[in-house]
């Protein structure tokens, strides 16, 4: 019976192939690390999620030898529902904390955004293609990988893109690149939640991870493994933030509102051809300074974002001062007028 490999054999051929780390030792004992030619399945509280994601697409860029491994991220969403975004300044962070250039790290990333049922399922081929021409490329990864098919009542859609997502198992199942997809969860009476993507989703996954937050600050999260090839259910608690997983905790909001604004001067303000308009980014900076609490208060924004939204705010401030005293003047110009007026008269008389 040659040219067939017995299901047993594949596995334990498999164990003794590098397996990609999750970015955290306790998850990484939990699942035995990232198999090559294995689909995991992760779903969830979305922070979490998004988290771990993060994570293991950083594991996966660092260099091995003389390789300098690449990665594919394909985000799935519908932005008439409910947007999908990359958190770009976490990424960065992320990247740095980890030992890695962070330009550099980001060059090395395939991005692909699915924004349709009909644009995912053709980025299949994209992602085939990929593989076949960048013999580095170390992991492809997949956010909300059924969102589309929810969103889409059709079920003709929903088959099509399960179809999709079983030849993206096996294109990365040939050239033995571990498979991480990501989805929602599926509301229901029981106590853990299902995922979306239904039975077929379920059982195509080899892994299957269910991650849910404790009670708010605290600083573990819990992870119920329900599907693996080599062990039954289990629970444990980890934490990617802090020493004990990260070897290097989150960097304070001042450190980091100073290491960017170091950036800016350095890429930005140097570049700027007009004077006025160098020293006007000093007055900014100096507004940016005076709201550090507001910046730092709101946590839904980058701080990218919050820098545009206090310079914003600054401009209208001025504005509103200057129609202050234009009004003031116009005033004052209407007093001189009517003065004017009533001294002709009175030198007519």
């Amino acid at each position: 019976m040659s040219g067939f490999t017995r299901g047993l054999e594949q596995f334990l051929s498999s164990l003794e192939e590098d397996a990609l780390s999750t970015g955290s030792p306790k998850l990484d004992i939990l699942l035995g690390g990232l198999r090559p030619g294995q689909l995991y399945l992760v779903y969830g509280d979305p922070e979490r999620v998004e988290e771990l994601l993060s994570h293991i697409l950083v594991q996966s860029l660092k260099p091995s030898g003389e390789m300098r491994p690449r990665s594919v991220y394909m985000l799935c969403g519908n932005y008439r529902v409910e947007k999908t975004l990359i958190d770009t300044e976490g990424l960065i962070r992320l990247l740095e904390a980890s030992g890695l250039e962070a330009e550099d790290a980001l060059k090395r990333i395939y991005i692909l955004c699915a924004f349709s049922a009909d644009q995912q399922v053709s980025l299949i081929n994209e992602v085939k293609g990929l593989l076949e021409r960048d013999p580095e490329i170390r992991l492809v990864l997949v956010r909300d990988i059924a969102k589309l098919a929810a969103d889409d009542a059709r079920s003709r859609r929903t088959q099509e893109l399960l179809g999709a997502a079983l030849r993206l198992k096996q294109v990365c199942a040939e050239r033995n690149v571990p498979v991480v997809v990501s989805c929602r969860s599926r509301r229901g009476r029981r106590r853990l939640p299902m995922p979306e993507g239904g039975e077929f989703l379920r059982h195509m996954a080899n892994v299957i991870l269910y991650l849910r937050r404790r009670e708010k600050g605290a600083p573990y999260a819990k992870a119920h493994l329900l599907k693996h090839p080599a062990q039954g259910p289990r629970t444990v608690e980890y934490s990617l933030k802090g020493g004990e997983e990260m070897g290097r905790s989150t960097p304070p909001f001042r450190a980091s509102f100073e290491e960017t604004v170091a950036k800016l001067r350095k890429e930005f303000q140097k570049a700027l051809v007009d004077r006025g308009r160098r020293e006007a980014f000093n007055s900014l900076v100096e507004t940016w300074s005076s709201e550090l609490g507001a910046l730092g208060y709101a946590e839904s924004l980058t701080l990218l974002d919050l820098l545009l939204l206090a310079s914003a705010v600054e401009n209208r401030s001025l504005i509103a001062e200057l129609m202050e005293a234009v009004e003031g003047l116009r005033v004052e110009v209407g007093h001189l007028k009517r003065r004017r007026s009533a001294g002709k008269g009175a030198d007519e008389g």
